[in-house]
């Protein structure tokens, strides 16, 4: 059984796919209206340990949650938030605008949904979900060719950014922080791109829990974004 102890852990969540249900567009996720006084709450109840590490951006983030006081990190481990502290990953690949113009010109020629995340871009495909071949073969001869990008294989969307940053290197970073260090690590996420979080937390002796079916590192797992809500209002109920 998956524990959290209010002293001894540091509680990292991903957000789409496990606090809230994907959405054919990516603003258009539903926010359940305890949600946030929930979060707020475990933040209290961990003094502090907890942070939601997302590949959307930080601005994105706030827009649907407004948690000012909780560490973020987005797009990625691009960015994070602590304590009001804002800062970014600087690092570029020449080759990073070069993929934007292919990704704009192959979503407007197949009226998929591209997004610019700032630090990475994104394909959507969603709503089109019959594309995925096409997507893939396209990111395969055009994307995966030019040097120095990493392109994460997510959930109805293929995302494209500078290598050097993943949620393995997100949560590292925070762990390195008051009030995470000294802490064990216990990550939950839904998708591809938490996997590299599943290991760094694995390998430094910590939980990780995957959200729904399909392979992964992760050694626990909840069945459903339903489950992760249920799972959380319950965290510290009867202690």
């Amino acid at each position: 059984m998956l524990t959290i102890s209010r002293t001894s852990n540091a509680l990292f969540l991903d957000f789409d796919g496990t606090l809230v249900e994907f959405a054919d567009q990516p603003e258009s996720v539903f926010i359940p209206s305890y949600l946030p006084d929930l979060l707020n709450h475990l933040h209290a109840e961990l003094n502090g340990a907890l942070a939601l590490i997302s590949g959307r951006s930080i601005t994105s983030l706030d827009s649907l949650l407004d948690l000012p006081r909780i560490p973020l990190a987005g797009g990625h481990g691009a960015e994070w938030r602590i304590d009001g502290n804002y800062q970014i990953d600087e690092r570029h690949s020449p080759n990073f605008s070069v993929a934007a113009e292919l990704v704009i010109d192959f979503a407007h020629r197949h009226n998929l949904l591209f997004e610019n995340k700032g630090h990475s871009v994104a394909l959507h495909f969603r709503q089109h979900p019959e594309m995925k071949k096409t997507v893939d073969q396209f990111i395969a001869s055009h994307i995966e060719t030019l040097p120095g990008l990493r392109v994460i294989y997510g959930n109805c969307v293929r995302e494209i950014q500078p290598k050097g940053m993943d949620k393995g290197k997100a949560v590292a970073r925070f762990m390195q922080m008051v009030p995470f260090s000294g802490r064990s690590p216990v990550y939950i996420g839904d998708d591809t791109t938490d996997e590299d979080a599943f290991q760094w937390v694995n390998a430094n002796r910590g939980v990780s829990c995957k959200v729904g079916g399909g392979m992964t590192s992760a050694r626990y797992r909840l069945e459903s974004v339903a489950e992760v809500r249920r799972y959380l209002a319950n965290l510290f109920a009867k202690s």
